[in-house]
């Protein structure tokens, strides 16, 4: 039986627990307005035994404070995050601009990968340093892609073979199509972790750099 329970006559049938709740609820300054209420109340508490409202409310200011420093801890960490990729691939994008071969394009591929401690390859279709087999990729991109432009995730190794030397066992791939007009090849990003790559991850610097390249094998093959 609760106090409030114990009253008698038409206070009792009126004021109801929900009745005080409704009260507060719409009086947020109550206790603002009766100081010496809220130092003399106390509340059961399972681990300190009885506690003042007022503890109570700092108790939880000072958890609330430190899941803000947490949220701004990870944020200032995925911001962190986000600058070394954008740097990474500024750079990548300034030697493509400089590029006049295709082993200028790997070169610069190579020192991207060493940036963002990846296996970054480029395979095509026709000639380069690692020619694709166009049937094998159509079996990779039937098996995975399931009807999207780019494929994130894991691989097996026999899969992976087919993009990068050495591929990872179960590592996690960004497959990005090099398109320009007709799909040219492949770039891909590969990782020995086999959750880096994720279907969830924004795909933009990865798509900016495969466009930079299909733009430049497009105007030399022109030029031949």
């Amino acid at each position: 039986m609760t106090e409030l329970s114990k009253l008698e006559g038409p206070l009792a049938e009126a004021l109801t627990e929900e009745a005080v709740a409704a009260f507060l609820k719409d009086n947020p300054d109550f206790f603002h307005r009766q100081p010496q209420l809220a130092a003399q109340l106390r509340v059961p508490h399972t681990e300190r035994g009885a506690v003042s409202l007022v503890e109570i409310q700092l108790g939880r200011l000072r958890e609330r404070v430190a899941e803000l420093e947490e949220d701004i801890t990870q944020l200032m960490s995925i911001a962190a995050g986000n600058e070394n990729l954008f740097r990474a691939f500024s750079h990548a994008h300034k030697a493509l601009f400089a590029a006049e071969s295709e082993d200028d394009i790997h070169k610069a591929l190579l020192e991207l990968a060493n940036s963002l401690h990846l296996v970054v390859s480029l395979r095509l279709y026709d000639g380069g340093h690692h020619q694709l087999n166009r049937k094998s990729v159509d079996a990779v991109k039937a098996a995975h892609f399931c009807g999207q432009r780019i494929y994130l995730g894991r691989l097996r190794k026999v899969d992976g073979d087919q993009f990068v030397t050495q591929a990872p066992e179960l590592g996690s791939y960004a497959l990005v199509p090099v398109f320009k007009g007709k799909e040219l090849g492949f770039l891909t990003f590969a990782s020995q972790d086999g959750g880096h790559f994720q279907p969830s991850m924004d795909t933009l610097f990865v798509e900016q750099i495969a466009e930079h390249i299909a733009i430049l094998l497009t105007k030399w093959q022109a030029n031949e």
